[in-house]
């Protein structure tokens, strides 16, 4: 089932019930890594993941790299687009 959010503006973004709990999730929470996500919505990773890409494709969200001091992978965060 989708569901409609407006947003400020003329935009409207159909989504789908996951969909907007993770849109509204980094709407309250700001940016936030997938495992933090995951925590919140308390659905299977790759569920999230599948879902969060859906809000990439269509430049709802972006996600992006936040460097570490240490050796190993960088932070990898989710968080809205915001309008101009």
């Amino acid at each position: 089932m989708a569901v409609i959010i407006h947003q400020s503006g003329n935009l409207s973004l159909e989504l789908f019930s996951l969909q907007r709990d993770l849109y509204l999730t980094l709407q309250r929470n700001g940016p936030m890594t997938r495992s933090e996500i995951v925590q919140i919505v308390k659905k299977p990773r790759t569920t999230v993941y599948d879902n969060l890409s859906s809000l990439i494709e269509t430049q709802v969200a972006m996600k992006y790299n936040h460097p570490t001091n240490t050796r190993g992978r960088p932070l990898v965060f989710f968080k809205l687009i915001e309008e101009k």
